[in-house]
């Protein structure tokens, strides 16, 4: 179910994507152009910048994106970091001790990936979750639908082992 995030959830997960360099890449950029927007329409929010560096990355994903947030005018009080990520998985786990107690995050993420994004939230960490819709660069889009389609086939059977495990 496609649910807009509206300012119901305290804090604001913005997933890791690409670094080309030290700057964004297309996809990440939209994914921080929308948490800026969303959090100077909703004060009250906080934003989780997630995600680690890649080998061919020369600075880590959340780095980047709270350099960003900065840069479009979000106070940096307003923006915790967590840098260790290298999956979606990973960005909810290694953030829970930030949000933790809440019922529920607004997860910022491109388009093609927040139905997966929320499906995690809710299977792993029991949270509800409202979303913001990032457009994919139509450039990448394919490849990312296909990619999308393997990584769900690996979250349940990675949720399957993790439920049932002894």
């Amino acid at each position: 179910m496609r649910r807009q995030a509206d300012g119901t959830y305290r804090y604001v997960l913005i997933l890791g994507a690409k670094v080309n360099g030290i700057k964004p890449s297309k996809a990440l950029r939209n994914r921080i152009d929308m948490a800026a927007a969303y959090a100077k329409r909703h004060p009250h929010v906080e934003l989780i910048a997630t995600g680690g560096q890649g080998p061919d990355e020369g600075m880590a994903e959340a780095r980047v994106i709270e350099r960003e947030l900065i840069a479009l005018g979000i106070e940096r009080a307003r923006i915790h970091v967590e840098d260790a990520s290298t999956s979606t998985y990973e960005n909810f786990y290694f953030s829970r001790a930030i949000w933790d107690g809440e019922p529920g995050v607004t997860v910022v993420t491109n388009d093609f990936h927040v139905r997966r994004a929320r499906l995690v939230g809710r299977l792993y960490f029991g949270l509800q979750t409202d979303g913001l819709y990032a457009k994919t660069p139509a450039s990448v889009k394919p490849k990312y639908i296909i990619r999308e389609q393997l990584a769900y086939v690996k979250l349940f059977l990675n949720y399957l082992r993790w439920k049932w495990r002894p």
